[in-house]
């Protein structure tokens, strides 16, 4: 019997320790999820500032008959302006690497995370290892510096040395063998790789479809859920190392649902309750500046039915918009207003029509939205019919 109970015990006692390394791996992969959408969450605004300048420059250009403002380069006035301008957004536009390494590894390290998170995007720029170098570089500046400064103490007057020249030496310097001397020709490689397969697959018919269903259906399963983010983050990875079709495939996809309910609340009034309706109207404008979380009061009213639709009208917007062949002139915008950074223009709006009139008759189909109104209408007669009397 002992040596059962010594079997049984470090079989036990094995189970836990499995459980409790695999919660700790779980921990560690959430908690660089979370960082690098902190890194996300600052570059994002970089690039859509910078890609506002190119696309106002490109519309003017446009307008003007000159699409290639390149040829503005030696020119004067107006048409110098505009190739400037161009110049500049894109300059903005790649300033990402180093926004994004930076701010990787603020999330983990605070301030002490900045000088090294910058090095490791101006490396990322240097080497061509992209999105790829400026996260993996900005995780290492992160927890390098959070390490030097517990690990590394000296008191008296000589204590601001640590985060003034002894940390940001170390950690720097990390940078430098790491990511630029031992992986950077390697990440250079395997983001060019990747690129390169994306591009190819953007090019080819069937594969940019089927990419096209699969982004889209992601956006809309769970209206900036996790699956919305990871097809989103996926989208931005790609944009940020300048293939620009998915972000496209998924910027349609992100207004459908909410102009497709703003169109079933107008299509079928009656079928709304006033609450809803209120929330229709609001969604117009939440489509156009594309914010999908304005679809989400109303797939609430019956998930089983609802989300299949949403995931079945992003799908067929953006295959839409893929087998019309769009494609990107300048970093493209979201929103509605963001066809007008398209070539073939009129297929991203035809997407869009798509996806919103499958969502706006679909909804209006399988399910009654003022259900909750005639539940509650129900038992308030009930509850007049109902007289208790005390003898």
């Amino acid at each position: 019997m002992q040596p059962r109970s010594l079997q049984n015990a470090w079989r036990l006692s094995r189970r836990a320790v499995t459980r409790d390394i695999g919660d700790k791996m779980k921990k560690t992969m959430v908690n660089i999820k979370n960082h690098l959408m902190t890194g996300i969450s600052f570059a994002l605004p970089v690039i859509i500032a910078g890609s506002l300048v190119v696309a106002v420059a490109k519309i003017v250009g446009i307008l003007l008959g000159e699409p290639n403002l390149d040829s503005f380069a030696h020119s004067s006035g107006l048409e110098k302006w505009l190739y400037l301008a161009q110049d500049i957004g894109f300059k903005i536009i790649g300033l990402m690497n180093y926004v994004l390494g930076a701010y990787v590894a603020y999330s983990i390290a605070g301030k002490k995370g900045l000088a090294p998170g910058f090095a490791a995007g101006l490396i990322a720029s240097v080497t061509g290892s992209g999105f790829l170098g400026a996260v993996l570089g900005g995780l290492l500046a992160g927890y390098s510096a959070e390490w030097v400064s517990r690990k590394i103490r000296i008191t008296g007057s000589a204590a601001s040395s640590v985060p003034l020249i002894i940390l940001p030496f170390i950690t720097v310097g990390l940078q430098v063998v790491v990511m630029l001397l031992l992986l950077g020709d390697v990440l250079s490689w395997l983001n060019s790789s990747l690129m390169a397969w994306v591009q190819r697959m953007t090019e080819d018919g069937t594969n940019t479809v089927v990419l096209a269903a699969v982004l889209g259906g992601m956006i809309c399963f769970d209206l900036g859920g996790p699956v919305n983010k990871a097809a989103w983050g996926t989208a931005n990875v790609l944009f940020m190392s300048g293939v620009y079709l998915p972000a496209i495939l998924v910027n349609v996809a992100i207004i459908i649902p909410p102009l497709g309910y703003a169109a079933a609340r107008f299509l079928r009034p009656g079928n709304f309750s006033e609450t809803l309706k209120e929330a229709g109207n609001g969604s117009v404008i939440m489509g156009i500046l594309g914010i999908s979380e304005g679809a989400i009061p109303f797939t609430l009213k019956n998930p089983a039915r609802l989300i299949p639709l949403n995931v079945l009208a992003g799908a067929m917007g953006s295959m839409t918009v893929a087998l019309f062949k769009a494609y990107p002139i300048m970093p493209p915008l979201g929103g509605l207003y963001g066809g007008f950074t398209v070539g073939n223009a009129w297929a991203y709006f035809l997407g869009a029509l798509v996806g919103t009139l499958i969502i706006a008759i679909g909804a209006n189909f399988l399910v009654n939205f003022n259900e909750s109104e005639i539940i509650n209408e129900n038992i308030n007669n009930a509850s007049d019919d109902i007289e208790i009397k005390f003898d």
